[in-house]
């Protein structure tokens, strides 16, 4: 993921985020003030009447009621959640696990006797996380630097929230491990001609540790891996070279298949055939403009003759 796509990934994130708290700020606010007018009526229902009996009475009345009226409601609406389809709330009941609640509205009472509270809030959509390791050896002793992709989510809400401190990191430092691991394993020609295969490698060493705090790793991509200048050089020549010889080798065998057909050929064509075939040639190569054809022989039956037609054919006589 290139920066530009982050930096245009996160405000859409945080609005998203923004519109939701909104979504659950007027929901308490309607909460605290339904629960403020109830309290409030009832104080003052409450304060009036005992006023009549005893003016002390109804001012503590008065009092008290005020004061439960400003706190009970912000009490009481704190504890509404509205949580997104894409995260998971891990709660605690007196510090122990009691369940992973979301998505949608739910409530989470700190007070007797539900003593509830929130330990972490995950977000379980696939995230990606760009991995490093430079300057590693392969098997074959070639210092190379190579980038990956990882993506991942979270798969268990309850093992990444208690069973890992951080996760996010937790993440990263086993799958930047399991890339220099893999890197020491392979030889430069494998790195760099089959991807595929070390991603596949990969996905499934990281993926085998991710899972002990609830991780799932969907697939891991290697981007990029950095060779030295002067190796990829002496590789260029290489290749060059296997290429030449692939090319020798493709045209030596071209040429054995046209001599192994010419050998079948003239097994089954006889004497005759074979002159006719020779003077077919002659036709052809003399259709040319500005060739000369020299005949030295037919069939080697008469040279005398033999020697008359070449003569007159190429416009000269033979000297005996």
């Amino acid at each position: 993921m290139s920066h530009q796509e982050i930096s245009l990934g996160i405000p859409q994130a945080a609005a998203q985020q923004r519109s939701l708290n909104s979504v659950q700020r007027v929901l308490r606010s309607m909460i605290w003030l339904g629960i403020l007018f109830v309290f409030g009526l009832l104080t003052l229902i409450i304060g009036s009447l005992l006023s009549r009996i005893s003016v002390i009475l109804g001012y503590f009345i008065f009092f008290v009621g005020g004061l439960i009226t400003l706190v009970v409601p912000g009490m009481i609406s704190s504890g509404l959640y509205i949580i997104p389809e894409f995260q998971r709330v891990v709660v605690l009941k007196l510090g122990k696990f009691v369940g992973v609640r979301g998505p949608g509205r739910f409530w989470v009472i700190p007070y007797p006797p539900f003593y509830q509270s929130v330990a972490m809030t995950l977000d379980i959509r696939v995230q990606t996380r760009v991995i490093k390791a430079a300057e590693t050896l392969t098997a074959d002793n070639v210092p190379v630097g190579c980038e990956a992709v990882i993506f991942w989510r979270v798969e268990d809400p309850k093992k990444a929230a208690l069973g890992v401190f951080n996760y996010h990191e937790a993440v990263f430092q086993a799958a930047n491990s399991a890339l220099k691991d893999t890197i020491g394993t392979l030889e430069l020609t494998e790195l760099l001609g089959a991807r595929e295969k070390v991603s596949e490698r990969l996905k499934k060493i990281i993926d085998q540790a991710a899972s002990t705090f609830g991780i799932d790793v969907s697939s891991v991509e290697i981007t990029d891996v950095h060779v030295p200048p002067d190796l990829i050089q002496e590789l260029s020549v290489l290749a060059q070279s296997r290429r030449a010889a692939q090319a020798k080798i493709a045209e030596a065998e071209a040429e054995k298949q046209v001599a192994l057909k010419l050998e079948e050929a003239s097994a089954l064509m006889g004497p005759q055939a074979l002159e006719l075939y020779r003077l077919n040639v002659l036709e052809r190569i003399g259709r040319e403009e500005g060739s000369q054809i020299v005949i030295y022989g037919l069939n080697g039956s008469n040279a005398q003759m033999e020697n008359m037609m070449a003569a007159s054919s190429a416009g000269s006589m033979v000297r005996r």
